[in-house]
């Protein structure tokens, strides 16, 4: 079948008073260039040579040609000419809109859509251990107001996981690091979700570098559910239990729960135990000495399992990543 490339000109971002015509595959957009210049500097010096005598012309205006794609390319014009179309945390968003915005605005140097774009997505993968467990609960809502800032999640994670494949490159390209042991995280848990499509979990590990660093990570988090977070299931009792009996039986339990909830590839060891867990843990009558020094145990051994979680897959400590979060976007947009 073939192709049609014909230039066609953007539904929305055709204004008949533009001054310039920017085209992006076959999708051309006019537009004012004097805005464009005064929201880039990219732009302001490529517009500022003068143009040959024989420069390409649509209806008068010049044209240029930009090597971006026009889906990213329209999202980002989008941003600039309509003040309403991306809106600053915490209105909601979508993905596809965040990467395209934040792609370019990084490439041409449009600073406030850049960091509009970093918080969105920030809001996204956290950066402590609160934030992770108030993300794997979160409910979005229609009234954001009514949800603290420090909860909300301005877009929904694609259920197809192959977007991983453009969100790593993306962060590594924007310096975005301090997402990166979040997202490693959420791939690794996920990464039978890519069997057998073993060229997409290459494209998203595109040097060995950070190949070698995820499947050291992976290994480590995958090890970790029964060596670091459940341990205290394994540990010997405390010798003032009342009842060693019931409460071995309990552990007995829990350990069975555990493996049918994480089946042979546990890797989600923040995920495996929560309190419908502990409160099933009480109708197997674990006693109260057992459960509250079980419940202090596991909860230690999440957070150590966070603080590490960032040296698992070869990241400077979370302090460090928090510094550049701060340096980059700010405190002031959250809670």
């Amino acid at each position: 079948m073939q192709v049609d490339n014909t230039p066609h000109r953007h539904p929305e971002l055709w204004f008949d008073d533009g001054s310039i015509v920017i085209q992006a595959e076959n999708t051309q957009f006019r537009v004012h260039r004097s805005i464009l210049a005064a929201r880039s500097p990219v732009f302001k010096d490529m517009l500022s040579f003068p143009q040959p005598l024989d420069a390409e012309l649509v209806e008068g205006c010049p044209l240029v040609h930009l090597h971006d794609s026009a889906a990213e390319l329209s999202v980002f014009l989008r941003a600039i000419f309509n003040s309403e179309f991306f809106m600053p945390f915490p209105v909601g968003t979508e993905f596809d809109i965040i990467v395209g915005v934040l792609r370019l605005s990084h490439k041409y140097e449009v600073e406030y859509l850049r960091r509009r774009a970093l918080v969105h997505l920030s809001s996204g993968y956290a950066t402590t251990l609160s934030k992770w467990d108030r993300i794997v609960h979160y409910i979005p809502t229609a009234d954001n107001d009514r949800v603290p800032a420090m909860d909300i999640i301005t877009w929904e994670w694609p259920r197809d996981p192959s977007y991983l494949a453009v969100l790593i490159p993306l962060v590594g390209e924007v310096g975005a690091r301090w997402m990166l042991p979040s997202v490693f995280y959420h791939l690794s848990s996920r990464l039978a979700a890519f069997t057998p499509r073993r060229e997409t979990l290459q494209d998203i590990l595109n040097t060995i570098d950070d190949q070698i660093a995820f499947l050291r990570g992976h290994g480590i988090q995958s090890h970790s559910t029964f060596a670091e977070i459940l341990t205290c299931l394994f540990e010997k009792m405390d010798d003032s239990c009342p009842s060693p009996l019931a409460c071995a039986q309990a552990r007995l339990f829990g350990i069975d729960a555990a493996s049918k909830e994480t089946g042979p590839f546990p890797c989600s060891p923040l995920e495996v135990w929560d309190e419908t867990t502990w409160k099933a843990f009480e109708n197997y009558h674990l006693c109260s000495v057992c459960l509250p020094s079980l419940k202090a145990k596991h909860k230690a051994a999440r957070e150590k399992f966070w603080q590490e979680l960032p040296g698992h897959y070869g990241l400077p400590p979370w302090e460090e990543l928090e510094k550049l979060k701060a340096d980059e976007i700010g405190t002031s947009w959250i809670a």
